[in-house]
């Protein structure tokens, strides 16, 4: 049975960020809960609409591995120098390959809410694969493919929540998105404190091995789920719980916000993306962002170091991992209300500078040290609010919204690919000659290039505008 009657839908105005103009508070609680999350108040049928995609969409999450390092498998494989970081170079030589291949092929082929869970069943069992590694070579061989089929998932999921959600919308759900990695980081450290006290060795297997069995246990039944919570996109929908009516206001909805429908993609529609200074001027900052506040991957390490316990060492960082949840859903409720993307994105920005210049330093107090690298996982906040930016920026052009993180996380995955082995030896850890100095130098670039694509789109506008207006005086003129 439809939720709304057919008279209820067609009555529903929609404005061009997606809710009615004329918002009424049904409830005082209503009114406090919509502040923080839009959806809680405003005109019915838009509140339960946003309210079902809620429901389903941002259930389909990934869980990875991680820690294992630090809690055995150095030793049980023989790891040395900078395994650690081929490991990661490896698995970043994956995502970079698969990346783009599988967003195009998502434009041309493959339904997301097939193509994201087969790809997510193939990681489950890669991961589980990685329990049995006996060698180090294996596990580069499983890292990359691990890295290949998780390629799909991070802008696949972007371009679905930017299909979906407007500009006061859209920012939080992807912040959500982007911290169910702190959470399962956060869950990950716990569990692997406790496997390594409880079950490093049950049945002949390592802690660290127990990890990776169960990270592709619990990944299994999300992936399943995903062939029917993903909805695709509003004019491609075949969702179970969006009914005939749902399906009309949603494309209405979104395309009052000036989102259309993606095209099968072309050399043509590639070489106009590509050749379209819009997506480089998204990239660079994306990058940048993404490099400065990189020090997290090295806490555990420092922590390790200086003789904390493997428990220790596992949970600490959880604590880190709670403060980039916090802040990153903060920044994306004020970005949602506010609009200033700019001064939201920048002000942590500077923190990620604070945070790089008392690690560079290093000979500070231990609790000093321990608040730089705390300060650091607040840097995960600018991410999601630089996406959603980005596609709101680029709501009339579908394609090059699609591949705008694809391609970002093409170059920053590349990035990774050096920085670790550069900036970051392992033979050097936890004090680095010089790689904290260069996340200084990335902080700073990811300043320059917020304010250039800021710069860049408000001098489009303007011309957009003058535009505009001339063909309004032609117009005018030819008819008086």
């Amino acid at each position: 049975m439809s939720d709304s009657s057919p008279k209820e839908v067609a009555s529903a105005t929609v404005s061009s960020d997606g809710t009615d103009h004329e918002v009424k508070t049904t409830s005082w609680w209503r009114k406090i809960v919509g502040l923080v999350w839009e959806s809680a108040e405003g005109e019915p049928r838009d509140r339960k609409y946003v309210q079902k995609i809620d429901a389903y969409m941002l259930q389909v999450i990934s869980i990875h591995p991680c820690n294992a390092f630090v809690s055995g498998m150095q030793q049980d494989l023989h790891l040395y120098g900078n395994q650690r970081n081929w490991l990661n170079t490896w698995f970043s030589l994956g995502i970079m390959i698969g990346s783009l291949p599988a967003m195009m092929f998502q434009l041309s082929w493959a339904r997301p809410s097939y193509f994201l869970p087969c790809c997510e069943l193939v990681w489950s069992a890669l991961v589980m694969c990685m329990a049995a590694a006996k060698n180090i070579e294996t596990m580069y061989a499983l890292r990359f493919f691990i890295g290949l089929f998780e390629a799909c998932a991070f802008p696949g999921y972007i371009a679905l929540l930017g299909g979906w959600y407007g500009p006061k919308e859209l920012t939080k759900r992807v912040a959500i998105l982007l911290e169910i990695e702190s959470i399962a980081s956060m869950f990950s450290g716990y569990l692997q404190a406790g496997l390594y006290t409880s079950m490093n060795g049950r049945h002949g297997i390592a802690g660290w091995r127990w990890l990776f069995i169960m990270d592709g246990v619990i990944s299994v039944p999300i992936a399943l789920w995903g062939f029917f919570g993903i909805p695709d996109l509003p004019h491609t929908t075949k969702a179970f719980y969006l009914n005939a009516d749902d399906r009309q206001y949603g494309i209405e909805r979104i395309e009052k916000m000036g989102r259309q429908p993606p095209v099968k993609l072309t050399w043509k529609v590639c070489k106009e993306v590509y050749f379209n200074w819009k997506i480089w001027a998204f990239v660079f900052p994306y990058v940048m962002v993404a490099a400065c506040h990189t020090a997290t991957s090295y806490f555990n390490l420092w922590l390790k170091a200086v003789g904390y316990s493997v428990v220790k060492v596992n949970t600490l960082p959880t604590a880190g991992n709670t403060v980039a949840i916090v802040v990153t859903l903060l920044w994306g409720i004020l970005a949602d209300r506010t609009g200033q993307r700019f001064i939201l994105i920048n002000s942590l920005l500077i923190l990620m500078i604070v945070s790089n210049i008392l690690l560079s330093i290093w000979n500070i107090p231990k609790g000093a040290l321990m608040f730089a690298y705390y300060l650091s996982y607040t840097g995960s906040a600018t991410t999601p609010v630089l996406i959603a930016w980005g596609n709101n920026l680029n709501a009339g052009d579908p394609n090059l919204r699609q591949l705008l993180v694809a391609t970002a996380n093409i170059i920053s995955y590349a990035w990774v690919l050096w920085v670790p082995l550069v900036l970051f030896p392992t033979y050097d850890a936890p004090k680095y000659a010089y790689g904290y100095q260069i996340l200084i130098l990335f902080g700073g670039l990811a300043i320059l290039g917020i304010c250039l694509m800021s710069y860049l789109y408000k001098r489009e506008a303007k011309k957009t505008t003058g535009v505009e207006e001339e063909v309004s005086e032609i117009t005018s003129r030819s008819e008086i």
